[in-house]
C-alpha cells in the first residue's frame, strides 16, 4: 500500500500555526500597553468637569457659556463707564472666570432646590425660550456671514446641542428663582430700613443729553470745532429751543438720540465727568460736559430719591438680598458642598 501523502498546510488559506508561548505574551503586552496610551489620550482630549456640586457635575461646556456671558458683560460694563482703557484684558478674563464659577453653582443650586419641590417648566415656557434663543443665534450669524454652528462654536466654543441642552437648564433654574422671589413675604419697616442703608443703590436722577462726538486726542483745531458746536446747541436750549427736537437733530448718542437724550442714571454708573456734574446739579439746571467721548450738552430732568416713589424697585431688591443670603448660607452650612475640580484652575478661556 502506498505511503500516505503528508498534507501542505504551509499555503493553504485560514489555516494557521500555532502561536508559540512567548509569542502570545509578547502581544498580551502589547495589547494592555495600546490600551494604556488610548485611554491615557481618551484622557487628555475629554474636557474634564470644572466642579461638582453635591454629586451633580458642572461640566467644561456649561462652564464655557457661563464664562462667555460673564466676560461681555464686563467688558460692556468697563467700556461704557469709561475705564476699559485702565483694566487688561487678563483682569477682565480672570473677574469672568470668578463670576462663571458663581453663576454656574447658582444655578445647580437652583436646579436642585427645584427637583426637590418637584417644580417644572412647562413645554410652552420652554419651546418659547429655545425659539427666542435661535432667532438671537440666526440673527447673529447672519450678521457676521457664517453658519448657525460656526457662529456657536466662536461665540460659546460650543456645539448648538450642547448650548440648547445648558438654555434648557437655564430657563428651568430661571423659572424657578422668579417663583421663590414672587412668593416671599415681606415687611415694609424691614423694607424701608433696607433703603436707607441703601440709597445710593436706588436714588437715581434723570437727565438728557446731545452728544457731539470728539476724540480724546485730537487735533485742537477740530477740539475747537466740536466744542464751539456744542456751545451754539447749549445757547439754544437755554434760548428756549426743544431739547428733544435738537437731540433727534444733532445728537451722535445712537442709544438716546431717538428718545431726546433720555437717561435715567445712579450715582456711578456713568463716566465720573458726567457723573459728577449729574449729582452736583439741581432740577432745571443746564451744561456742557466734555468726557473720552465728546462733548455733552446737558440738562438735569428730575431726581427721584423717596421710598414711596421707588417702593417696588425696593421691595425687589429686598427679597433679592434675602434670597442671596438663603444661597449663601446654603453653600457655607454643608448643605450644598461645592468641589471645585483642577479643571478650573487650568481654565484659560475659549
Amino acid at each position: 500500500m502506498p505511503a500516505k501523502a503528508k498534507k501542505n498546510t504551509k499555503n493553504k488559506p485560514g489555516i494557521k500555526k500555532p502561536m508559540g508561548t512567548d509569542m502570545k505574551i509578547f502581544v498580551a503586552v502589547c495589547i494592555v500597553v495600546l490600551l494604556i496610551l488610548l485611554s491615557a489620550v481618551v484622557y487628555i482630549m475629554i474636557p474634564k468637569d470644572i466642579a461638582v456640586v453635591n454629586k451633580n457635575r458642572i461640566t467644561n461646556a456649561e462652564f464655557k457659556f457661563f464664562y462667555t456671558r460673564a466676560y461681555e458683560q464686563l467688558y460692556a460694563t468697563y467700556y461704557f463707564t469709561g475705564m476699559i482703557n485702565q483694566i487688561s484684558e487678563e483682569t477682565i478674563a480672570a473677574m469672568a472666570k470668578q463670576q462663571a464659577l458663581s453663576s454656574a453653582v447658582e444655578v445647580e443650586y437652583l436646579l436642585q432646590e427645584a427637583d426637590k419641590k418637584g417644580f417644572t417648566v412647562s413645554k410652552e415656557d420652554l419651546d418659547k425660550a429655545l425659539n427666542e434663543l435661535e432667532t438671537d443665534i440666526n440673527k447673529n450669524a447672519e450678521t457676521y456671514n457664517v453658519s448657525v454652528n460656526t457662529y456657536v462654536q466662536r461665540a460659546y466654543g460650543l456645539k448648538l446641542n450642547q448650548l440648547k441642552n445648558i438654555y434648557k437648564d437655564l430657563v428651568k433654574a430661571q423659572k424657578y428663582y422668579e417663583k421663590v422671589i414672587s412668593e416671599m413675604k415681606t415687611d415694609e419697616e424691614e423694607v424701608k430700613a433696607y433703603y436707607e442703608e441703601n440709597k445710593d443703590s436706588f436714588d437715581y436722577h434723570t437727565v438728557r443729553h446731545i452728544l457731539i462726538k470728539c476724540e480724546e486726542d485730537a487735533e485742537e483745531s477740530v477740539v475747537e470745532e466740536k466744542k464751539n458746536l456744542a456751545e451754539s446747541i447749549l445757547k439754544r436750549v437755554n434760548n428756549g429751543e426743544d431739547f428733544v427736537e435738537l437731540a433727534k437733530e444733532y445728537s451722535e448718542d445712537d442709544g438716546t438720540k431717538e428718545n431726546g437724550g433720555l437717561l435715567d442714571v445712579k450715582k456711578g454708573e456713568t463716566v465720573k465727568e458726567f457723573d459728577e456734574w449729574t449729582f452736583s446739579h439741581n432740577i432745571g439746571d443746564t451744561g456742557l460736559v466734555r468726557t473720552m467721548y465728546g462733548f455733552h450738552v446737558v440738562k438735569l430732568e428730575g431726581k427721584t430719591n423717596t421710598f414711596d416713589a421707588l417702593k417696588d424697585t425696593v421691595i425687589e431688591s429686598f427679597k433679592i438680598n434675602k434670597y442671596q443670603t438663603a444661597l449663601s448660607e446654603a453653600l457655607s452650612n454643608g448643605e450644598y458642598k461645592v468641589e471645585v475640580k483642577d479643571a478650573y484652575y487650568d481654565f484659560s478661556g475659549i
